[in-house]
């Protein structure tokens, strides 16, 4: 098995969001947006990860948790998609190691669909594998070109499209896995003689396969997964489908949740088998809610642990606490503890 890393594309600044600050660091469900992609890359265990960043670089820095397997590569001028992959080749000195191509926002990519992509990349001894998706419509995104044994042999991007290729169906995701030797072989022939005066990534598809490599793909059946977010509307959107995802978890998971639509359940709590929560709840950071306890309507819980049948009335607050096993917390109690959560 091949060393696998990833380049994270995070450079652009968003001026669709309305707003003076770099897009990635937009939080959802209280954790920004490329922190999201960066902890979906290490969940497949990637060795390493490159981060392209530009507008505002500093700020998408801070906003990441440390870890010694990232790196920062500033993008001074946005040249394109191929450039931004480019300027990372000297964080990668092997060159059959397998680099995924992902983007800082697009939040929701599930690390089951990236081990789909590497499993085929794998299997088919790929120089790329392209991550694919079909609509009736795909609107401004590049369309999939394959040639008469249905093998993929480009990409073409909305804007230098012919009318006939417009109609296609199938188009890019953006996400890929490279051979990192072809990758960057592939992008030194890259030109920026297109509509948008861009090096595109994407050409590198149509190289390799005129070299008589490999190009593989794989179709993604959750668009939800590869949604971008390019407006404040979107972000709302996307955090909605996110926090749907973790309560239908839960709900399949033995818990009760009344009015469900009406619970916040972040991505770190854990919840035992007969837990029953009310509506209006909110339940952040490292929560623990043992076997059996009842969280009552309109609670705040963060970085607090409920122990086994216990129960909170309603309107209850608990930050860094502990409440005891078959304890009865009254209606309007409020337990916060100074003490930072361990």
């Amino acid at each position: 098995m091949n060393a696998l890393a990833a380049v994270i594309l995070a450079a652009g600044k968003g001026t669709r969001m309305k707003s003076e600050r770099a897009k990635v660091t937009f939080p959802l469900a209280d954790k920004p947006m490329i922190q999201r992609v960066v902890d979906t890359a290490l969940a497949i265990q990637c060795d390493s990860i490159c981060v392209v960043v530009g507008y505002l670089k500093e700020t998408v820095i801070s906003c990441l948790e440390d870890d010694n397997r990232l790196s920062f590569v500033e993008q001074k001028e946005q040249l394109g998609t191929g450039h931004a992959v480019s300027i990372t080749e000297a964080q990668f000195a092997d060159p059959a190691m397998d680099i995924l191509i992902l983007c800082g926002d697009v939040p929701l990519l599930t690390p089951h669909t990236l081990e789909q992509i590497c499993e085929q990349h794998h299997k088919t001894d790929a120089a790329c594998t392209v991550l694919t998706a079909f609509m009736d419509d795909p609107g401004k995104y590049g369309r999939i070109l394959r040639d008469e044994q249905g093998k993929l042999c480009g990409i073409i991007e909305y804007k230098d499209a012919s009318e006939a290729q417009r109609k296609i169906k199938e188009w890019n995701t953006g996400i890929y896995c490279f051979k990192a030797g072809e990758m960057f072989a592939a992008l030194k022939q890259t030109s920026n003689q297109n509509q948008q005066g861009e090096f595109y990534l994407t050409d590198t598809v149509e190289i390799l396969y005129k070299a008589g490599k490999t190009v593989a793909s794989v179709v993604l059946e959750d668009l939800t997964e590869v949604s971008g977010v390019n407006s404040q509307e979107q972000l709302a959107e996307l955090e909605d489908v996110h926090v749907d995802r973790i309560r239908k978890k839960w709900l399949n998971s033995g818990v009760v949740i009344h009015n469900p639509q009406t619970v916040y359940i972040a991505d770190d709590v854990i919840i035992e088998t007969d837990v029953e929560i009310h509506q209006n709840c909110v339940i952040k950071g490292k929560s623990l809610l043992e076997k059996g306890c009842v969280i009552g309507p309109n609670c705040y819980l963060e970085h607090s642990t409920v122990s086994i049948e216990t129960i909170l009335q309603g309107h209850n607050i608990l930050v860094n606490a502990i409440i005891p096993e078959h304890e009865i917390l009254d209606f309007g109690a409020h337990v916060i503890d100074e003490t930072p959560y361990e």
